[in-house]
């Protein structure tokens, strides 16, 4: 078995004089729900692209060991761009995908879209973007895929749907399949998250498991006066009448414990995603 579902390496894209994404290091871990998390604009789109082989870029990219061109049907790919089927109804585009996808089923397309009570025969041009949002999913998960790769997923869904999708993401990696599942919403990525990334202009500043953030890390605020090297702690940030202090350094917690008004709080990935963007450091 592989190590890395998906790895890149030295991922770099400019758009004219922009660089949207600046040399990261990516690594997908078989199996689990990899997240890459960031604010609109961080790069996550643009990552997915070259993943895909969308878009023309430099660094290195294997999926499953190999390239794109040879491990294309072994992907399923919902985007954040959701018109491609616009001028089909669901049940054109379901046979569509039938000519066009060796692993697609239709009958579970045809359900799941029956589940999600979107009308068959109705151009999907005329949905809203909820209803859009669904039929993507619909069509992704009636894919006999290796991998999943989700951008952005739940826009425009409400929050009951939201979450049944969700769970059927998560299950997705239960029965063995990869996902990578990009994200601005920090409650969505706790929900189902094994191994998150935080990007931001283009880093990679994080990548760790969700799984015991908070006793790896310990967040402090301490008075505003109080004076920090900032180069020794994984994010600083100065902000009101405070400074925060993010670190993993079990010596320098000890210190930082010890200041007079220090007040430790606990570590959760909206804090930690926070502190980290805000102080734009990577900690890798």
């Amino acid at each position: 078995m592989l190590d890395e579902a998906i790895e890149v390496k030295n991922l770099r894209k400019n758009y004219g004089k922009f660089e949207a994404v600046k040399g990261i290091d990516l690594s997908l871990v078989p199996g689990k729900v990899n997240a890459l998390l960031g604010p609109n604009g961080a790069g996550k789109t643009t990552t997915l692209k070259s993943i895909l082989g969308l878009v023309q870029y430099s660094g290195e990219i294997t999926i499953l060991g190999e390239k794109i061109s040879m491990a294309r049907e072994r992907i399923s790919f919902v985007p954040e761009d959701k018109s491609f089927y616009d001028s089909l109804s669901p049940e054109k585009a379901i046979k569509m995908c039938s000519l066009l996808m060796g692993n697609f089923s239709a009958d579970k397309a045809a359900k799941l879209m029956k589940e999600f009570d979107l009308p068959m025969n109705k151009k999907i041009s005329a949905f809203s973007l909820g209803m859009k949002t669904s039929t993507y999913l619909a069509i992704a998960m009636a894919q006999d895929a290796d991998i999943f790769i989700f951008d952005e997923p739940t826009w425009g869904l409400d929050p009951i749907r939201r979450d049944e999708v969700l769970e059927m993401i998560k299950n997705l990696s239960l029965n063995g399949k990869t996902v990578l599942y990009t994200s601005h919403i920090i409650p969505e990525v706790e929900k189902i998250a094994d191994v998150f990334s935080i990007m931001y202009k283009g880093e990679i500043l994080y990548t760790g498991e969700l799984k015991g953030l908070g006793s790896r890390f310990s967040l402090f605020n301490l008075p505003p006066e109080t004076a920090i090297d900032s180069k020794a702690f994984s994010a600083v940030v100065r902000e009101g009448k405070a400074t925060k202090v993010l670190t993993d350094d079990s010596e320098k917690i000890r210190e930082l414990r010890k200041i007079d008004g220090s007040k430790e709080e606990v570590v959760d990935l909206e804090s930690f995603f926070g502190t980290l963007v805000r102080g734009n450091k990577h900690v890798l």
